[in-house]
């Protein structure tokens, strides 16, 4: 028996671009799940893939013991994910009102009484400094942040006509990064940041991306290392090797 030879970027870009719209649809569908609930663990989330797998297919979830904020993040998942979905489904374009209405569904409910008391709120940019564990760094002013995530939103919009699936790769690391840099928002920034990277994927025809939570450190690493450099080329690589990751089971041949 011939054994199977791992799969590559390329393979996985080459099978993504042969699926019909059902198939990929499907696809997109599974998906969801396995992003959601790694993008949860990369905020230390308590949940389990199983705790998960319910909550997407059920709604709800049976004996479960942990944060109830971490449970409120992956629910929130699921349905920022549909959002993203329904925007690229009517051709919506990439602005402030989907960014805030991104960050409003992925932090909803989980804001602590101190940052609730401090005037923060999800869907609304920060009004105050925050340290950001994970990379070491509090972003921009408070002040400047409207402006600023304004700004970048306007670079990727322009981005949108004609994107192809290189550029968007390109395009959304661009984005994650500096959205990440600015840090907008009290809590919930990566979290925003990696739904709306699939959403500029997805406009570009490029298979979405699941970042893992074992590769956590990894990927704040990279994330820190392009606020340092400003060289966007490792962490696109990182992303390569996430979306061989994300794919590689499923691509046929």
């Amino acid at each position: 028996m011939t054994k199977r030879q791992p799969k590559t970027y390329e393979d996985v870009c080459l099978w993504w671009e042969g699926l019909d719209d059902e198939t990929r649809a499907q696809e997109i569908d599974e998906f969801a799940l396995e992003f959601g609930y790694h993008s949860t663990k990369l905020e230390r989330s308590d949940v389990h893939f199983e705790e998960a797998r319910e909550i997407f297919e059920r709604g709800t979830v049976t004996a479960y013991t942990g944060d109830v904020r971490s449970l409120t993040s992956l629910a929130n998942q699921q349905v920022a994910f549909d959002l993203i979905l329904r925007n690229l489904a009517r051709g919506e374009r990439f602005d402030e009102e989907l960014l805030l209405k991104t960050h409003r569904l992925v932090a909803g409910g989980t804001f602590s009484r101190r940052q609730l008391a401090d005037g923060e709120f999800p869907g609304t940019y920060k009004r105050s400094d925050y340290f950001v564990r994970e990379t070491k760094e509090v972003g921009a002013l408070p002040e400047d942040c409207p402006t600023l995530t304004r700004e970048l939103l306007a670079e990727v919009d322009d981005e949108l006509d004609g994107l192809t699936p290189a550029r968007a790769l390109t395009v959304a690391a661009y984005f994650h990064n500096q959205l990440v840099s600015i840090h907008p928002f009290s809590e919930g920034t990566g979290r925003a940041a990696r739904e709306l990277s699939n959403y500029i994927l997805l406009w570009g025809g490029h298979a979405p991306i699941c970042i893992y939570k074992e590769d956590r450190n990894e990927y704040f690493g990279e994330l820190e290392a392009f606020d340092e450099t400003g060289d966007l080329e490792p962490f696109k690589a990182f992303l390569r090797k996430e979306t061989v990751k994300s794919w590689e089971t499923r691509v046929r041949g």
